[in-house]
Formats: structure tokens, C-alpha cells, sequence
């Protein structure tokens, strides 16, 4: 596995960002903006954070190199220029041992055109990017003063390889909902199915990144769906607030993005890697068997590699 993840590795590309639903903010005024969220500075968020910056941008020798010293978290409000009613709260975390940094936002609005309430129970992932050698750690959108939180390296580490028996993956009525959303994306009739074996394989999901990754062998496709509402919560669900993105593995995989310029159908091998890796080695594998008669039963079976 550690060989697959050296292969893997995705950090020469951090310039990709999260596809999440607002992107990140603009700035604001010169209005005094309050101390950084708790709920941010939890110890066990901040583990769920590091986790995903493992899982999808660090490798093994980045954590290990650490082993000797501190894991230290910077962490601020952000104050970006909201609409009138919008409520949702902003924030940013930087990791400077590993030159990474994070906007989070908690979502709490109401749609204009349906009326339908948004409200976000955590802080999700919207974007991560490189920090500049040597830059300042004020630099970027307004906010907040800075809140320092350090672990001994050894105690996250620990933390972070602990979680891999933890894994959580959509229940029953979300890979439902994402079957239907895979054949929506293919123009296909949502409530069919296609004769013959289908394998998919489904990436565990996350506390501070509202989304989920799904590799379709079949069509060598890599899928990512998005949404600003809790996507593991069906109430209030609709079409539109989950969006989805796909990738051909054969005809869009690139060794740097500037070989499809202003392209959003391309994605670099460090990046193919890093999510096959999700979806296929930390993942759970589905083989679902569809009948040729329609009426007929599929039969389902998973396996879920970690175990």
C-alpha cells in the first residue's frame, strides 16, 4: 500500500481545488471580525482535517518527517462579503510544516428562487492551496486574529492512522441517489439499469468535505459529487443541489494541466492517482449483477479492501 501511495502522490498539483458549492469568498470591509469558530479548533475536527490532507495530498514520508517535532495548525475567521440574509460562517486553517492551507465555510442560507433553507451542521472543505515559502501567515482574505494549535507529531500520527479502521461509507439510500445522479451525468434513464456486471468502486466519506468520489471501472470513469447542503442528509434533497463531475480516465488524463488549457474535463496523473486511491484502496468495491429481464432482482456484492 505504501508503494501505491508513493505512486500516487499528488502534491505537485495542490492547485486543485475542492469543488465545492461557493468557492471561496470575496473580501470584506474593514468591519472587525470576531475570533476563530470553536468548532474549528476542536482537536477532533482538526484530526479529521489532517486525515484528509493525508489521504488526498500528503504522502506517509511527510507525516513521518514530523515525527520529531510539532504538528502546529494556524487557524482564523475569514470575513468575505456575504449577501443580504446569508449567515454562513467562513474560515481558514494552514498546516506551514506542510505548506498547505484551507478555506472551510458552514453554510447557513435560504435559496432565494425556492425559499429552501440551507444550514450546514460542520465546517466543509472549499478549497486548498500551497502557502508561498517564507509567506507571511496574514497574507490572503481578510479575517480574524490567528488561534496556534499544536500536537506533538507522534499523537497525530497516531490519531491519523487510527482513523483507517473508522472508515464510513454512503448507506444504502445515498448509493441509491448517487446511481440515479451517475445516470442522470450519462444522460441515461435514472430509473433503469443496465444489463451485466457493473463494478464500482465508492471512496470513504468525510467530516470536512462534503462530497463524494466514485471510480465506474466499467466506463474508466472517475466521478465527484458536490453539494453546499449535508449531502448524507436526504431531507430537503433535490437534483440541483448536487452537482457532479466527471473525468475519462483513457481520454482526459494529463501529466499537467496546461496541456488542456481552460479545460475543466482534465485531470493530472498525481491527481488520477491520488483519487484512485481513495476509491479503489481505501475504498468499498461494488459488483452489482443486473438482470437481462428489468424486473428481475440485481444481486449486490461489496467488499471493503481496508478490512
Amino acid at each position: 500500500m505504501k508503494g501505491f501511495r508513493r505512486v500516487a502522490a499528488g502534491i505537485a498539483a495542490l492547485a486543485w481545488a475542492w469543488a465545492a458549492a461557493a468557492g471561496t469568498p470575496g473580501a470584506a470591509g474593514a468591519a472587525e471580525v470576531g475570533p476563530v469558530p470553536e468548532a474549528v479548533l476542536e482537536s477532533g475536527y482538526l484530526t479529521d482535517l489532517a486525515q484528509e490532507l493525508y489521504w488526498w495530498y500528503l504522502d506517509e514520508e511527510d507525516l513521518e518527517m514530523r515525527r520529531g517535532g510539532g504538528f502546529r495548525f494556524m487557524a482564523r475567521r475569514l470575513a468575505p462579503d456575504l449577501d443580504e440574509g446569508d449567515q454562513s460562517e467562513w474560515a481558514e486553517v494552514r498546516v506551514p510544516a506542510f505548506r498547505l492551507g484551507v478555506v472551510l465555510k458552514r453554510p447557513d442560507y435560504r435559496i432565494e428562487e425556492t425559499g429552501a433553507e440551507v444550514r450546514g451542521r460542520h465546517f466543509r472543505m472549499t478549497e486548498v492551496f500551497r502557502l508561498e515559502p517564507g509567506g507571511a501567515p496574514t497574507d490572503g482574505l481578510p479575517g480574524g486574529p490567528w488561534t496556534r494549535v499544536e500536537f506533538g507529531a507522534g499523537e497525530m500520527l497516531r490519531r491519523v492512522r487510527e482513523r483507517i479502521g473508522e472508515l464510513r461509507f454512503p448507506d444504502p439510500v445515498l448509493t441509491e441517489r448517487l446511481h440515479k445522479a451517475c445516470r442522470r451525468q450519462m444522460e441515461l434513464d435514472v430509473e433503469g439499469r443496465e444489463s451485466g456486471d457493473q463494478v464500482i468502486h465508492i471512496a470513504p466519506l468525510s467530516d470536512v468535505a462534503n462530497e463524494v468520489w466514485v471510480y465506474i471501472e466499467n466506463q474508466c470513469w472517475l466521478m465527484q459529487f458536490s453539494s453546499d447542503r449535508e449531502i448524507e442528509n436526504p431531507d430537503g434533497w433535490s437534483w440541483e443541489d448536487l452537482r457532479a463531475r466527471v473525468w475519462s480516465l483513457r481520454d482526459n488524463t494529463v501529466a499537467a494541466l496546461g496541456e488542456m488549457p481552460g479545460s475543466n474535463l482534465a485531470m493530472t496523473m498525481d491527481q488520477a492517482g491520488r483519487a484512485l486511491y481513495n476509491c479503489v484502496v481505501l475504498g468499498k468495491r461494488l459488483v452489482v449483477v443486473n438482470p437481462d429481464d428489468p424486473d428481475g432482482e440485481a444481486l449486490v456484492r461489496e467488499h471493503v479492501w481496508s478490512e
